[in-house]
């Protein structure tokens, strides 16, 4: 129910019980004069008869007197008179206070109700002689009831008219004063949550609705400044992530530098060598066309490197496409065999078989590549870093929110030095990092933090200082947008 109609009905409600109450009050004072005035009729009626009564037993006889009270009533269509001595046995179906009362000299009264609608009957106490006797008033309580229904009925219809003018005048004043305020502001609140927040309202009338909607226009006011600074920020946090995933990428690129440069300088040195057995005339015939064929594959060969190298270099806007995930992590970890086998170091994956998932090759391509390099860097000894692929079902950090799901799942398994506990809360802030000097930025685990972010999954370290580290990737089943604010 409508804010407005509440406080009418409310009002109606209180005025309908006021109005009723006085009405009652009223009923009830006119029943009691009402009745007082029967009884005053009734005792001047009988003290009147009563001393007639007297002198006519007195004068006449008790005949004369009776045939007073007969003449008395058939000039009286309503009200009987009767002759009752006291100490008769008619006298005993009185009650008894009654019987007293009248004994004592008192006149007395009480409505019988015996017989619908009911009687009113009073005893005027006379003496004749030594004895007592009392005249009795028969009157019908017809008149009575009756003036009482109109009263009732009367009083009924004019408090429902008073009430219906009352709630009419209630609903026009509610509405124009409650109602139509109040749903401008509705409407004004569901443009803004709608993201209109040129929206504004204007209410002519001064109390609490138009405070409060000077108040609603202010706050939509200040949400359009607001959103228009977060998105200039937004923009700027964008561009400055992106050149910081840039950067790490080159950065990356540059450690693999090293490697790929003993991957190249074997193919080099036989493109060499065989160009100078073609070119000495050392190799003639079907071996120049050996050495020919030789040439080729290994300027093939170097050129797929190259390119690994440039794609993986390449700065550009990311994109979702389907993509066999365990393909990927053995592509990666074919561009890293050179650097990890300079430090005795064995690449092993774990897969049950193709994973297919729309990601962003080269965006995770990169992540996993930050993640098995500082695998790389940790480990001090010969030893085998482990990447494994699979399901499992685990329940998002509250930043990212959500319920518990099934999620694919990427491992990252070192065995070096591992974290210490007072590092861990920090391995995922930009420029933090415990390496040596020359080996890392910091910005590789917050790079990848932020890549996995955007793919709607998030990073989970679990570390044993001394025995190694792992590093676990979850990654939605399906495409999903990362949430809102979301930390990169």
């Amino acid at each position: 129910m409508k804010l407005a109609r509440k406080i009418t009905f409310a009002l109606v409600l209180l005025a309908f019980a006021v109005i009723a109450g006085l009405e009652t009050i009223e009923v009830q004072r006119e029943l009691a004069r009402s009745a007082l005035d029967m009884q005053h009729d009734h005792r001047l009626l009988g003290h009147t008869l009563g001393g007639s009564f007297v002198r006519a037993w007195e004068l006449e006889g008790e005949d004369e007197a009776l045939t007073l009270l007969a003449d008395a009533n058939r000039f009286q269509e309503q009200v009987r008179l009767s002759w009752r001595w006291l100490d008769s046995p008619s006298a005993a179906e009185l009650p008894r206070d009654q019987l007293a009362a009248l004994r004592a000299g008192q006149d007395t009264f009480f409505v019988d109700d015996r017989l619908p609608p009911g009687l009113l009957r009073s005893f005027t106490p006379v003496s004749i002689g030594p004895r007592r006797g009392a005249i009795e008033i028969i009157e019908p309580l017809t008149e009575q009831r009756m003036h009482v229904r109109q009263t009732v009925v009367g009083t009924a219809v004019a408090t429902g008219a008073i009430t219906l003018a009352f709630l009419l005048v209630a609903m026009a004043m509610g509405r124009r004063l409650v109602g139509r305020p109040v749903e401008q502001l509705a409407e004004l609140a569901q443009r803004i949550g709608q993201g209109d927040l040129e929206a504004r309202v204007h209410l002519r009338q001064k109390d609490e609705l138009a405070t409060l909607a000077d108040a609603m226009n202010q706050m939509a006011g200040g949400l359009a400044a607001a959103r228009a600074q977060v998105v200039a920020e937004t923009a700027a946090r964008l561009a400055t992530l992106e050149h910081l995933r840039h950067a790490d990428r080159l950065a990356t690129v540059g450690k693999l530098a090293s490697g790929m440069a003993h991957e190249l300088g074997t193919p080099l040195n036989v493109v060499l060598g065989r160009a100078k057995m073609i070119s000495t005339g050392e190799a003639q015939g079907d071996e120049s066309l050996e050495c020919a064929r030789i040439i080729s594959q290994q300027v093939l060969h170097m050129t797929g490197i190259i390119r690994q190298l440039l794609d993986f270099a390449r700065r550009r806007t990311p994109r979702r496409t389907p993509e066999d995930l365990t393909q990927l992590v053995e592509r990666t970890l074919a561009l890293l065999q050179p650097m990890a086998a300079r430090r005795n170091i064995v690449l092993a994956t774990e897969a049950p078989g193709p994973m297919n998932l729309e990601v962003d090759a080269g965006q995770l391509q990169q992540a996993i590549t930050n993640l098995v390099v500082n695998g790389i860097q940790a480990m001090k000894r010969p030893g085998t870093l482990r990447v494994r692929l699979g399901r499992a079902h685990a329940l998002p950090p509250v930043e990212l929110g959500g319920p518990e799901a099934e999620w694919v799942r990427l491992d990252v398994t070192d065995e070096g030095e591992g974290i210490a506990p007072e590092v861990l809360p920090r391995i995922f802030e930009p420029f933090f990092t415990t390496k040596d000097v020359g080996e890392g930025t910091g910005l590789g685990l917050s790079v990848s933090y932020g890549l996995i972010r955007d793919h709607g999954g998030w990073i989970s370290v679990s570390s044993e200082h001394g025995r190694g580290s792992c590093f676990s990737i979850f990654l939605p089943p399906e495409a999903r947008e990362p949430p809102q604010g979301a930390k990169a």
